[in-house]
């Protein structure tokens, strides 16, 4: 059998389907499974070793292309549908949530296409599950786990997969050497941003830089602990404020190393402490130490998966929270109130639970 994932979403949604992908290689040793995800996110699947194959869907490089050539664009659109249609897939996984994507699949000749129908937009799939409220109070990687009884797949609860290549750890190891690190330091990794995906409203799910200040002081002073700042090239400033507020410098790598690069040197801390995303799923895949302050978006619906004492999550009940909901912000009326009462020291008593000192 010949299966394809599509999944064009970031580091976590892409993090939620691993559990998903080793069921299946599980049960079906003989199948052959392809993934189709985007640019940004291949680095996390290149390396599984339950894949055969990781195609890439660009969507942004498609609306370029038909801006500049329209003949262009459906000449690259005619190549890459016969390329679909000529792997002969048996059965699809279509978790975008869109219908045109459902349609294309359908017309590529697909007999079985599984996926999600929200507000209708899983007519075209063969197989559905409903989900009227978003993921409602199921995890997204369980939701996913659940399609796979279309295949007769009993799921189980594995953890994240994610394969890091002895050269690129090798390379990180040198980052940290020319940085005077090495990864039997006590190396913190901090992520004071909140990903790309939220653009404009990422400031939502940022708890304030102040406070990252204070618990980056009391880390280097109380266990000689030395930071290293993360972010994309969008966070360089909220990471620049961080790094000019501590007197023991932190190593600033934010918007300087890949996302393979980024996975490997966190690899090599001992502790994590970030905002809502990304690098929350990737240190749990890495059996991290974590802790996480949340804010909008739901702990039961895209937390830390499978549950662990390894991930402590700091947040705050208020009447409107968590207020993403069916996969939309509506903005926030209290100025993330939800982050802004989580105070420092609340951090610093996780930190020390984690680290065993509490």
């Amino acid at each position: 059998m010949k299966i394809l994932i599509f999944n064009p979403f970031g580091i976590g949604d892409v993090l939620f389907t691993s559990p998903m992908i080793r069921n299946i290689k599980d049960k079906m040793k003989d199948c052959e499974i392809h993934y189709l995800c985007n640019r940004r996110v291949y680095p996390l699947l290149k390396n599984n070793k339950f894949l055969s194959e990781v195609l890439i869907f660009e969507k942004d490089e498609w609306r370029t292309l038909v801006k500049k050539s329209k003949w262009k664009f459906l000449k690259h659109a005619f190549s890459f549908f016969n390329a679909i249609k000529r792997q002969r897939y048996d059965v699809l996984f279509d978790l975008s949530l869109n219908s045109q994507y459902g349609f294309f699949f359908r017309m590529t000749g697909i007999k079985k296409r599984i996926g999600y129908n929200f507000k209708d937009r899983g007519r075209f799939l063969t197989h559905k599950v409903d989900i009227p409220k978003g993921y409602a109070d199921k995890h997204v990687a369980r939701q996913h786990l659940e399609l796979l009884r279309f295949l007769d797949i009993e799921p189980k609860d594995y953890k994240f997969d994610l394969f890091l290549p002895a050269d690129s750890l090798k390379k990180a190891e040198g980052i940290l050497w020319n940085n005077s690190l090495s990864k039997y330091d006590f190396l913190v990794g901090v992520c004071p941003g909140s990903g790309d995906s939220w653009r404009e409203t990422a400031y939502f799910r940022r708890w304030p830089k102040e406070n990252f200040v204070k618990v980056c002081k009391w880390l280097t002073q109380a266990h000689d602990a030395r930071i290293i700042l993360f972010g994309s090239k969008a966070e360089e400033e909220i990471c620049k404020y961080i790094y000019d507020n501590l007197d023991t410098k932190p190593i600033d790598l934010c918007g300087k190393i890949t996302l393979e690069e980024f996975c490997c040197v966190v690899s090599m801390c001992r502790l994590i402490i970030t905002n809502d995303g990304g690098p929350l799923h990737i240190g749990r895949a890495l059996d991290r130490k974590v802790i996480i302050f949340r804010g909008p978006v739901s702990e039961e619906v895209y937390g830390c998966y499978p549950d662990s004492n390894d991930c402590i999550v700091l947040k705050k009940e208020i009447e409107c929270s968590p207020c993403y909901k069916e996969f939309r912000f509506p903005e926030c009326k209290f100025d993330k109130r939800c982050l802004r009462d989580i105070r420092p020291e609340e951090a610093v008593l996780a930190v020390k639970k984690l680290l065993g000192y509490a």
